[in-house]
């Protein structure tokens, strides 16, 4: 954990919790919630029940969260904090503005009893803001937030100072976010019977990951005697890990003898919902170098399943692609499937002067040309019919990402036909290439104005799903944090 150390990281968990700040160091799953507390300084973990009500309406939600939680040798925490999260979106930009406080109007409450110890809460306060970039495939997130509690202990006090930044990245596939945060604590010891205090202070790092991730299984059929060999599935399942790092001042007397220093980790996972998919078809791949991506995209619905010959070797058109993208990505929510009837519904609903409202795949066209991820040929006209090169297809994912501009360290890689990259491609081919969406062949070459086959697409596509699944989890868990 190199960069766990001052951070906390938060991945949301989408189902088992009503709203996904969760600014504790806990987790949940389908049961239980569990959290880790270091007022009496060290780790003590409890274990039990969050419940989350919301309320409000429009651009103002209140958010209550109610903790019962034990922990070991009779520990209690009770807890009861109201958050009121302000959301102001820019359909322009498509942008969203939020930011979360704790609600003036409700008392936060918060007792902690550890051993003969009872921690209450007397203050808090609390200010977030985030921003998230809604690129239609996907969700960016970035946040950052502080605040303060105190607490008495007797005739003691107790200050934490809390710092986090936070990022995120939600998908139709996965979710992710890291939420970096540091713990200072810092304790106010009565001497005696004296006015005199001794000062100490400790720090702690938590690293909490919640994923929820979408994973499509393969299951070989065993038996002989049956109608297919081959069968898919989706397992859909969240992991959660708390993982934590201390120093904290060993008090004695009122006074700190020495420091104590040390680690721990505690993961819940939700039991895997399967939902079975439909069973490949298709009699002219066996064999095909693509075989298992075309079946995979088959059982999603990617690819249309109304004939047994899938014909991979034939040119994928544009009209084709648009559809793959938007099954693939899960943009088809609200899409308009409907035919216009009278001559003037015509009118109003075309969008291109080549592509007519009654194509079979104009309601997935117009969903690419809305969320400008796919864009025409030439003025007014879209092409549905045409075939697609390499650098056409790959731009259109990387664009579909929202990763046009970003950072990449393969710059200084030549292809073979490097020379053959059109200007306009150049930068989302090496980017692709990064995020291994797309390799080069034997010979060192992209072929990045080759006409994409159907076979080509449907490997193109089943990568840009893993990416979304696995890859960018891989970079918002282990390369933000470097969690091991």
């Amino acid at each position: 954990m190199k960069r766990l150390i001052t951070t906390l990281i938060i991945l949301i968990l989408l189902s088992t919790v009503a709203y996904a700040d969760i600014l504790e160091p806990g987790v949940s799953n389908e049961s239980q919630y569990k959290e880790v507390i270091f007022l009496s300084g060290q780790p003590v973990e409890f274990t039990g029940r969050l419940k989350i009500t919301t309320s409000g309406s429009k651009n103002v939600i209140k958010h209550t969260y109610d903790y019962n939680l034990t922990g070991p040798n009779g520990a209690t925490l009770t807890r009861k904090v109201v958050y009121l999260v302000d959301e102001e979106t820019d359909p322009e930009l498509k942008q969203t503005a939020l930011g979360i406080v704790l609600d003036p109007k409700a008392k936060v409450s918060e007792r902690i009893t550890i051993g003969n110890k009872t921690y209450v809460l007397q203050e808090q306060i609390l200010n977030k803001a985030s921003n998230t970039q809604d690129k239609s495939v996907i969700k960016y997130t970035s946040g950052k937030w502080n605040g303060v509690k105190k607490y008495t202990e007797g005739n003691n006090d107790i200050t934490v100072d809390i710092y986090g930044e936070s990022y995120k990245y939600d998908n139709e596939w996965s979710t992710v976010e890291t939420a970096l945060i540091r713990h200072v604590i810092t304790y106010y010891n009565t001497i005696g019977s004296s006015n005199n205090r001794q000062e100490s202070t400790g720090s702690v790092e938590y690293g909490v990951t919640n994923i929820r991730e979408k994973e499509i299984l393969s299951q070989q059929s065993l038996p002989n005697q049956i109608s297919f060999k081959e069968s898919y599935m989706i397992s859909e399942k969240e992991e959660n890990t708390v993982a934590y790092s201390y120093d904290m001042p060993i008090i004695t007397s009122s006074r700190t003898t020495s420091r104590k220093n040390g680690e721990g980790s505690f993961k819940l996972t939700t039991l895997p919902k399967l939902t079975p998919l439909p069973i490949p078809s298709y009699t002219d791949i066996t064999g095909y170098w693509a075989e298992r991506d075309i079946n995979r995209l088959f059982s999603l619905g990617v690819l249309a399943g109304d004939s047994k010959y899938f014909n991979p070797r034939t040119a994928m058109n544009r009209a084709e692609f648009s559809r793959a993208l938007v099954k693939a990505c899960g943009l088809e929510e609200n899409l308009d499937n409907t035919k216009p009837k009278s001559k003037k519904e015509v009118q109003q609903d075309i969008i291109f002067s080549d592509v007519d409202p009654n194509h079979p795949y104009y309601p997935y066209i117009k969903r690419v040309t809305e969320l400008e991820l796919i864009k025409g040929t030439g003025y007014n006209t879209f092409g549905p019919e045409e075939h697609l090169s390499k650098a056409q297809a790959v731009t259109i994912l990387i664009r579909a990402l929202g990763l046009e501009d970003i950072r990449t360290f393969n710059l200084g890689r030549t292809f073979a036909d490097e020379t053959e990259i059109p200007d306009w491609a150049r930068k989302s081919i090496y980017v692709a290439e990064e995020l291994n969406i797309i390799d080069t062949n034997e010979y060192n070459m992209i072929q990045p104005n080759k006409e994409l086959t159907r076979g080509e697409a449907a490997n193109l596509i089943n990568r840009f799903i893993t990416y979304l699944q696995k890859e960018i989890k891989t970079d918002y868990r282990e390369r933000v944090v470097n969690f091991n």
